[in-house]
């Protein structure tokens, strides 16, 4: 995991740039290789840490994720979101929810499986 408290990328600023332009705000960014083998059961995210950072105490509903896989899907490699599976990606392909969105990940491929977490609100 490289998040917001690691050095990223000299790239990174473009994602950010880009949910700004779509009204996203407060951006935060990890870079995440799942390795062979790790499972991330069915969950919903609860975001305590940026909900204190950005004073969205009862406000939790503006809050967004998003996940942009950053290679092409290999075999084993898997997500869901909505209880919606989501395979045979292509890099740069984006998946966006709302803050309490039940979602889950897993690889149980040979090779790891790297993606960008962009965490971010929008005001109603």
């Amino acid at each position: 995991m490289c998040d917001m408290r690691h050095a990223q990328p000299t790239w990174n600023q473009r994602f950010i740039d880009i949910f700004a332009g779509q009204g996203w705000q407060d951006i935060g960014t990890s870079y995440y290789r799942m390795n062979t083998g790790t499972v991330l059961p069915t969950h919903q995210d609860l975001y305590v840490k940026y909900i204190d950072l950005h004073g969205l105490h009862g406000q939790e509903h503006q809050i967004r994720r998003a996940i942009v896989f950053l290679e092409d899907w290999q075999p084993g490699h898997y997500a869901e979101y909505e209880d919606r599976a989501f395979v045979d990606w292509r890099a740069g392909a984006v998946v966006e929810w709302s803050y309490d969105a039940p979602h889950m990940a897993a690889n149980l491929g040979p090779t790891p499986r790297y993606t960008l977490q962009i965490t971010g609100h929008v005001h109603d």
